[in-house]
């Protein structure tokens, strides 16, 4: 889990996601109620930019993402186009959807679950629209119904072969 005080790209980059301009803000109670009920216990994530220096926030993967995005958000105000798939890395290549954020609390507090479809495989979401307005929290990309079906196979031949065995 992320740690107070650390990069968040750090905690994620053996794993091949990196962050540009996106910090980790922490959900400590001495901050109530600003991100309170957060999925996470520890902190969730923010893009912050100052508009001269840091001008855009991504978050890159490596290995790609292909067609869905899961994540919780907490915004006080709508924002447009608030998450974009790209095809390249930093927003890059070819734009494969975006997402929109309804505004759902004053204070940080409440949480949606979001799910953004998009088209291809992206290697960068742009969050670029999130600054300062929107926290972000459990990020991740959801395998592709094909490779459940894989897995699902795997088990049920694992249970063959142990079953097989044990007679």
């Amino acid at each position: 889990n992320w740690a107070y005080g650390e990069a968040v790209d750090n905690q994620y980059a053996a794993k091949g996601v990196t962050f540009t301009n996106v910090l980790g803000v922490s959900n400590d109670p001495a901050f109530d109620p600003y991100y309170s009920n957060a999925p996470s216990p520890l902190g969730v994530a923010m893009a912050q930019l100052d508009g001269v220096t840091n001008t855009t926030a991504f978050m890159n993967v490596a290995g790609g993402v292909d067609g869905l995005l899961t994540f919780f958000y907490s915004t006080p105000t709508d924002v447009i186009g608030a998450v974009k798939a790209y095809s390249g890395l930093n927003g890059t290549g070819t734009l494969l959807g975006t997402f929109d954020l309804v505004a759902n609390t004053t204070n940080y507090s409440n949480w949606t679950a979001a799910n953004f479809s998009f088209s291809g495989t992206a290697l960068s979401f742009d969050l670029s629209a999130t600054a300062n307005v929107a926290g972000l929290d459990n990020i991740a990309a959801v395998p592709e119904p094909t490779n459940l079906a894989l897995a699902a196979c795997s088990l049920a031949i694992m249970g063959v072969s142990l079953r097989r065995r044990a007679k």
